[in-house]
């Protein structure tokens, strides 16, 4: 997991993902575009600053420090966030499932984007696996992030 990592190489990274998706850290006084952040609660609070950014499946002890916390995506509408941010899916033995959730709440020409600790062709070919197009990797130390953009056909 990402615990054993500096939080600030793949929140940079991540932050470059964004941008480069077309989804901008906003001001504080413009409106913020919702990204939930699966599973990571280092990565929930360093992003919060310049996004709306929802906790999901944190954690009890996480939870009570992310008041905003949802148990799992199911809980979401389809198309309500602008992305979705998600660690050691290159790991995951349901990773098509959670994948598939990942996409169903993310709106048409939104981010998907994957924190792993290697395995970067792994996750390439399941970001490609899950039909995500405009795939883009970064390395941040061991970290590798890579980004695709959702579309809803």
């Amino acid at each position: 997991m990402l615990d054993g990592l500096f939080v600030t190489p793949a929140v940079s990274a991540i932050a470059e993902a964004l941008a480069s998706s077309g989804i901008a850290r906003a001001a504080s006084s413009e409106v913020r575009p919702a990204i939930a952040v699966v599973g990571n609660a280092k990565l929930a609070t360093a992003l919060a600053a310049g996004h709306d950014v929802l906790p999901v499946g944190m954690s009890a002890r996480a939870a009570k420090k992310l008041p905003r916390n949802v148990p799992d995506t199911a809980a979401l509408e389809a198309g309500s966030l602008a992305a979705v941010i998600g660690v050691d899916i290159a790991t995951d033995d349901a990773w098509a499932d959670t994948l598939r959730a990942w996409t169903r709440v993310v709106r048409d020409g939104g981010a998907i984007v994957f924190v792993d600790r290697g395995h970067a062709e792994e996750a390439s070919r399941r970001a490609l696996c899950a039909g995500l197009t405009e795939l883009e990797q970064r390395h941040a130390g061991r970290a590798v992030i890579t980004s695709g953009l959702v579309t809803h056909l």
